[in-house]
This record gives structure tokens, C-alpha cells and sequence, in this order.
């Protein structure tokens, strides 16, 4: 009897271990496939939006026309420059040299103008003119199809 308990236990404690490993590696392989938490694009198209946890840039939002406030590409910068603009979650905005694009408006749901889209202390705006998206501390940027500008 006591050989049976102890069997069943010790096949209970393995279960339980390999079930912990296996929600590990699927939380693991989830945050490596750069999979945004929140993915909007604004209801004319020209602007789309990733909201991730646990990456670089806590949002990225990448204007769709190539009318470029920042037009001064860095040497160091072998991507798009210009109109991609990320933030993190302190610190003010960023113009992003990109080397991937943001996926294309098909795949993403719409953030109606008015409306706002919030993860983890930043905010995005949707408005008839563009996409404000801010931090905790006020930094961010604004994209527009006319202009963009980071603060």
C-alpha cells in the first residue's frame, strides 16, 4: 500500500513538473516571436500601431505615405528611416530606423478616431488628424500624414 501511495505521488510531482515546464516554454517562445499585445491601425489605413510588453520599444506605430518630417537618415541607420516612430514606456520619442515592417492593415483591427488604445503606463489616440501616442512621463510622438513630430 505504502509503495503504491509513494508511486502515485512521485507520478503526480513529475506531472506537475513537466506541465510547468511546458506553460514555460510557451510563455517563452510567445514573447521571442515579437507578437504585439495590442495591434491597431487608424480607420483610414495609413497608420499602424504595435503595443508589445517585454520588448525594446513599447510601441511602434509606422506612417503608411512617405511625406517625412525626418528626412535626415543617420549613417549608421541601413533600414527605413523616417517613417516608423516608436516609445518606451520613459524618455521621450523616437524615430525608428526600421529593418521589418509593422504587418499590413488587413491583418489588424481598427482604433476608431476618438478613441484610445492603453498598455502598461502608454496611450495611443486615434484623431481625424493622425495617432498621438504618450508615456507616464509625457514623451512620445505624433503622426500625421502632413507631419510627424517626437517630444
Amino acid at each position: 500500500m505504502i509503495m503504491l501511495v509513494s508511486f502515485w505521488w512521485w507520478f503526480g510531482l513529475v506531472f506537475l513538473m513537466l506541465r510547468c515546464a511546458f506553460a514555460f516554454l510557451f510563455v517563452l517562445i510567445g514573447s521571442l516571436s515579437g507578437a504585439a499585445d495590442i495591434a491597431f491601425q487608424s480607420p483610414s489605413g495609413n497608420i499602424r500601431c504595435d503595443m508589445s510588453r517585454d520588448t525594446l520599444l513599447s510601441v511602434r506605430c509606422e506612417l503608411g505615405v512617405d511625406q517625412q518630417s525626418y528626412t535626415n537618415r543617420p549613417t549608421s541607420c541601413e533600414g527605413d528611416w523616417g517613417t516608423s516612430f516608436g516609445l518606451r514606456q520613459t524618455g521621450t520619442g523616437l524615430v525608428v530606423c526600421a529593418t521589418d515592417a509593422v504587418p499590413a492593415p488587413e491583418d489588424r483591427p481598427v482604433l476608431p478616431y476618438g478613441r484610445r488604445a492603453i498598455l502598461d503606463g502608454i496611450t495611443c489616440r486615434s484623431e481625424r488628424s493622425g495617432v498621438t501616442c504618450t508615456n507616464i512621463e509625457g514623451g512620445g510622438f505624433e503622426v500625421r500624414r502632413a507631419e510627424q513630430r517626437i517630444f
